[in-house]
């Protein structure tokens, strides 16, 4: 049951997929070219679904080929399937055996030029819009070994198109499989075409006796051949340009003009991956565009993202540039700790008066006076600085450095509580970034009365940010000063330039260093 739900889930994505790509349009009246076989009764269902929803008119047409001694069964199934589905249908017979002697065919190629001919036929007598066909991955497989085994250009290595003239083949990317599996779960009868064993005809040889020997060696053979299909395709259609190296800040992966101009971006990103050692194949590429390109082909600029790549290398994605970095086993188990639980590990530093501590790549210190920072404070080369001054009626208990929180919000002047997570997406910092970032918290005990003014006029009303806390020397209260550098709360005023100099002594000072810049 669970294989028939993973194949219907692949149907809405297919069917999603066909209206979003125009294959078919409201409206449409759409003949289906019939056999009776699995293929053509799945894509009779595949179409039903689309029917409600497009306004579709839909019909069916068998070609009798005059081949089989069974035929009337086929018939009889065909008027039977037609009248349970309340479907109208055409029947139409041809003389392949005196087509191929005339032309000096085979029977294959003959059977194949009367059965498109005698559709197309029915579909303009009918006053029909389009054709569909119940070509399959398997097919699609067939045809591409069949061509490269008999000689081809690349061109014909393009195999079975979705779309040629008012023919579409909706269901190209459904193993013969699934088709199978499904119609048995749903109790649907079909048509076994007993010379499909046979192997007089060269498809059937390639089905019946090559892919055996294919699936020993890879099971998921007909998926490899289908994306090198696939491959092939977007080659053809990304025109003859050739490609530079690609560009590792991925800036013209972000300009839609420059996307015009050069359009192979999978060799693009096979060339940077190469460069960086990566182990490349078609599957994984196909993951990342999937991952991290629009279906424009353009990179996401939003947010950020990483993938895998294998032997501890990561593909990371930060707001619309490309980049790979190497984790270590504890790292990477640090990582999926921290995105699943938040900061999980609780690191937490009490930062004490006129001492530093180091936090990741940042230095952090807290002078009680001035002069104290006077005649301490040394600047380290690759290092950035940025003062703050603690506003002068502000009483601590206590200051620490800690990783951020779920829930986390800091009080911004002007602005009022604002939570850590959208500043820190607002500046574009990498959720991979973001568990090593600082976060100054203060710590101190305020009587009830001072408690209800800070309400009454600093929060007016709004959901509390801070954490309050009973206790006996009154309430204790928590509240955010900075996230970082990069954002600081009420409570602090940045300083800048000479500032400091024009300072009382009995200021406090607040100082936070990153080293090579964030």
């Amino acid at each position: 049951m669970e294989k028939v739900k993973k194949i219907e889930k692949k149907i809405l994505e297919k069917l999603q997929k066909t209206i979003e790509n125009r294959l078919i349009v409201e409206k449409e009246k759409i003949l289906i070219a019939f056999s009776g076989g699995p293929d053509s009764v799945f894509l009779y269902y595949f179409l039903n679904f689309l029917k409600s929803r497009l306004s579709l008119e839909i019909s069916i047409v068998y070609i009798n080929h005059n081949l089989r001694y069974d035929v009337e069964n086929d018939l009889k199934f065909v008027k039977e399937f037609a009248a349970e589905n309340s479907v109208d249908y055409y029947i139409e017979s041809i003389d392949v055996k005196k087509h191929a002697k005339e032309n000096k065919k085979s029977l294959e190629l003959a059977a194949r030029e009367l059965r498109y001919k005698a559709v197309e036929n029915i579909r303009k007598k009918i006053g029909y819009d389009k054709i569909a066909t119940g070509h399959n991955l398997d097919d699609n497989v067939e045809t591409f070994i069949f061509r490269l085994l008999r000689g081809t250009s690349i061109n014909g290595l393009k195999s079975i198109p979705r779309v040629r003239d008012n023919i579409v083949r909706l269901i190209l990317e459904f193993e013969k499989s699934e088709i199978l599996y499904f119609l048995k779960q749903k109790n649907q009868k079909y048509i076994i075409d007993y010379t499909n064993a046979e192997n007089d005809y060269t498809r059937n040889f390639i089905r019946n006796k090559i892919f055996p020997d294919f699936e020993k060696i890879n099971p998921s053979f007909r998926q490899k051949v289908y994306a090198l299909i696939e491959e092939i395709n977007d080659r053809e259609a990304a025109g003859p340009e050739k490609i530079e190296n690609f560009d590792k800040t991925s800036e013209m992966l972000k300009n839609e003009k420059e996307l015009e101009k050069n359009l192979r971006w999978k060799d693009k990103l096979v060339q940077f991956l190469k460069q960086n050692d990566v182990e490349v194949s078609r599957e994984k590429i196909n993951q990342i565009f999937d991952s991290f390109f629009y279906k424009n082909r353009i990179l996401k600029n939003k947010g950020s993202k990483e993938f895998y790549l294998g032997k501890d290398k990561f593909l990371q994605n930060q707001y619309g540039n490309l980049r790979i970095v190497k984790k270590s086993n504890k790292n990477n188990n640090r990582t999926k700790k921290n995105e699943n639980f938040g900061s999980s590990y609780d690191k937490v530093k009490v930062l004490k008066k006129n001492q530093s501590i180091e936090w990741y790549n940042y230095k952090i210190t807290l002078y009680e006076k001035v002069s104290d920072f006077k005649t301490s404070f040394v600047k380290e080369e690759n290092m950035s600085y940025t003062f703050f001054k603690l506003v002068d009626d502000i009483d601590y208990k206590k200051i620490v450095v800690r990783s951020r929180k779920d829930g986390d919000r800091i009080f911004v002047k002007k602005l009022g509580h604002k939570k850590v997570k959208k500043i820190l997406i607002d500046e574009k910092i990498s959720k991979w970034e973001r568990d090593f970032m600082p976060i100054i918290e203060m710590e101190t005990f305020e009587n009830q009365d001072c408690v209800k003014k800070f309400w009454n006029e600093e929060m007016k009303g709004e959901k509390l940010g801070s954490e309050f806390q009973n206790g006996k020397k009154g309430i204790k209260m928590k509240e955010i000063l900075t996230v970082s550098d990069i954002k600081f709360s009420k409570f602090l005023e940045k300083l800048y330039n000479n500032d400091i100099e024009k300072l009382e002594n009995t200021s406090k000072l607040l100082i936070i260093g990153r080293k090579n810049g964030r």
